[in-house]
């Protein structure tokens, strides 16, 4: 499989697929391919309870998508920013914010990571990641600018929720509501935001696809 990335806006992730090569994908992300290419529905059983709850509630769809070659076909998402490709080694995992996986190849396991949240009534209730186990490769669409960083055993860092992209599976991620200032109403005030410790690699993105 080869991946070349074309456009800067919003970029195309165009895939050379050999004879019996496969990638996977949310549907709906296909913009054109070959005739060779064969498209077919696959259902997602990874997640267990969780992954039923997160399909029943969350509205995430209950099938992916399959494109097996030969043949070209193009993916994009329907927003600015920029498409990185990621090889993963046997057994390395990473955990990718929900709309943002472009494709990976057919050897990459696909699961669901939860995120619980604040517990406060009105604030964050939780959200998950797609987790992405080696080995294969994976496209990837950022929203906005893509902002690496790799953090040291301990390091904290303090993101917006909006702002995570991609982390290792051994970094931690926590909700937790950061007050504005003292007082009662800096506490009414505050906002959801997510604390993030090392060690491993994380990726930031400068543009929320969340709706305010």
């Amino acid at each position: 499989m080869e991946i070349d990335v074309r456009g800067a806006f919003i970029p195309v992730a165009l895939v050379k697929l050999g004879p019996g090569e496969e990638i996977f994908c949310e549907s709906g992300l296909d913009v054109y391919m070959d005739p060779t290419i064969q498209p077919q529905l696959k259902a997602i059983q990874q997640g267990g309870f969780g992954g039923a709850v997160r399909r029943m509630v969350g509205g995430i769809p209950y099938h992916q998508v399959t494109f097996t070659g030969p043949g070209y076909v193009a993916l994009s998402r329907a927003g600015p920013g920029e498409v990185r490709t990621l090889t993963l080694a046997p057994g390395e995992t990473i955990d990718v914010a929900e709309g943002s996986l472009l494709c990976a190849t057919e050897s990459v396991r696909y699961d669901i990571q939860y995120v619980r949240g604040t517990g406060r009534i009105g604030r964050m209730i939780g959200f998950f990641l797609d987790r992405l186990s080696g080995p294969g490769t994976v496209a990837l669409h950022g929203h906005g600018n893509i902002l690496s960083f790799t953090l040291a055993a301990e390091e904290v860092v303090q993101i917006d929720h909006g702002a995570l992209l991609l982390k290792d599976a051994s970094v931690q991620v926590r909700s937790f509501n950061q007050p504005v200032g003292g007082g009662l109403l800096g506490h009414a005030m505050s906002f959801e935001a997510l604390e993030v410790k090392g060690p491993g690699r994380l990726w930031l993105q400068t543009l929320d696809p969340t709706p305010k």
